[in-house]
């Protein structure tokens, strides 16, 4: 019997269910954002100029977590999404149950290895030497969170997979109020500069972990979930790892990428740093809703996949794409022309404030050609296509991005070929994506079109 709090992606009016199924994303995703935000404005308001640039110097280092564990959730989340369509309980139980020991071992290691190559990520990235110090304490402590992060992660694929996006929201809606009292608490009054700053972080994610990981137990009375017996499937571990690691691959690329291209930024001076982190926290806001319609379209595709409602698939990518474009449309307009209260949000230093204006509305409007990657390269993967997407990304996200920085900084050391780096590379990931699904014959063999 399904959850009251679940969505059926596979009947009803498309554009009702989707609307329906957004909202909590989109929500959720706000939240999720808070985090880096409060970090930032905490850092900036509360410490000093010095303490924001050192976790701007850092934030690429940071989010590589992130984008190992999006890549193998979106593999959970797609294989459950698919069973569950095709009504396969049998099977939504084992990758379940697969998926969130993946988490919790995968998790562990990777906190681990953070811990060991530290020196070697900030050596990369150029760390400043007057916020290395500060940068170190602040990214070694949140990187203990890795594991927590990680499974909560998991456990909202699969809740979502399920139809239920509400949950997720409510936990971080808890989690995210949290981090920004226990921040504040730790900075303000215990005088633990970035490690509070980081340390509440940590305490958040842990919360939501047991939020997630108990609502996961009664999900469905069709699944019997116990959090100590777990059952993993050989097979299904198989099939994750096919799905998961060609997308976790491209995410730590492009991530690399950005560690990159960091690199270049944090030689300039410390206003000019934090800055650019700055306008890059200002312009995931813009991102928001293609990256949560990102996620509903890659369930709605595998559950109608699954059941084999192929003319709902067609209809449902169109949608997106109309929904995601029309919003991210909306939202540039209105960041374009409040971009210095936006910016100012963070730091009053003039230079901060001029660099992070100039950045934001240089990149803004490439956001508009991102969400036909997205949706395209979701849909995609929702079919279980995920080395083309991946190929596509990192061509244009990082290969291409990267050498027009460092061709445009060795004819010219100047701050603007790092604005239009990005709406270089955004726009070309755009257009590879839209090209491919148009005209490839697997998008129709697929039936995610005509």
């Amino acid at each position: 019997m399904r959850s009251k709090s679940n969505v059926d992606l596979t009947k009803g009016v498309i554009w009702k269910q989707l609307l329906l199924f957004v909202w909590p994303i989109i929500l959720a995703s706000v939240f999720e954002q808070v985090y880096n935000l409060t970090n930032a404005m905490i850092a900036g308001n509360l410490i000093s100029t010095n303490a924001l640039s050192a976790i701007s110097a850092t934030s690429q280092i940071t989010i590589i977590a992130s984008y190992v564990f999006y890549g193998l959730s979106t593999a959970c989340g797609i294989l459950v999404s698919n069973y569950y369509g095709a009504r396969d309980m049998r099977n939504v139980q084992r990758a379940v149950d697969t998926g969130l020991v993946v988490a919790v071992v995968g998790g562990i290691l990777f906190t681990i290895a953070g811990q060991i190559f530290t020196p070697l990520l900030m050596k990369v990235s150029n760390v400043n030497r007057s916020l290395y110090v500060e940068a170190e304490k602040y990214l070694r402590v949140y990187l203990i969170g890795s594991a927590a992060v990680f499974i909560y992660n998991m456990s909202f694929f699969v809740m979502r997979s399920l139809g239920d996006s509400r949950h997720p929201l409510y936990f971080l809606m808890v989690s995210c109020v949290l981090n920004i009292l226990l921040g504040i608490v730790l900075v303000k009054v215990f005088d633990l500069g970035v490690i509070g700053i980081a340390l509440a972080t940590v305490i958040s994610q842990l919360v939501t972990d047991i939020l997630a990981l108990r609502s996961l137990t009664s999900l469905d009375e069709n699944l019997t979930i116990n959090i100590l017996k777990l059952h993993p499937d050989k097979k299904m571990m198989s099939r994750m790892m096919t799905l998961g690691i060609p997308a976790s691959f491209q995410n730590i690329l492009i991530a690399f990428s950005e560690m990159m291209i960091q690199s270049h930024v944090n030689l300039f001076p410390n206003e000019v740093i934090a800055g650019i982190g700055v306008a890059n926290k200002v312009a995931v806001w813009v991102r928001l809703p293609m990256q949560s319609i990102t996620v509903i379209l890659t369930n709605y595709v595998g559950q109608n996949l699954g059941a084999k409602e192929y003319e709902r698939v067609q209809k449902g990518i169109e949608i997106c794409n109309m929904i995601g474009a029309a919003i991210t449309l909306v939202c540039c307009i209105v960041v374009f022309i409040a971009a210095k209260p936006f910016v100012s949000m963070f730091d009053k230093d003039p230079t901060v404030i001029e660099v992070g204006v100039a950045m934001t509305r240089y990149t803004i409007f490439s956001s508009i050609p991102l969400v036909y990657s997205h949706m395209y390269n979701g849909a995609c993967r929702a079919s279980g296509n995920v080395r083309i997407p991946m190929l596509l990304s990192v061509l244009s996200q990082c290969i291409c991005r990267y050498l027009f920085v460092y061709i445009g900084m060795k004819l010219t050391f100047d701050i603007r070929v790092i604005y239009l780096s990005s709406l270089f590379g955004y726009t070309l990931s755009g257009i590879f994506a839209t090209l491919y699904f148009r005209l490839s014959s697997y998008t129709r063999e697929a039936h995610l079109r005509p």
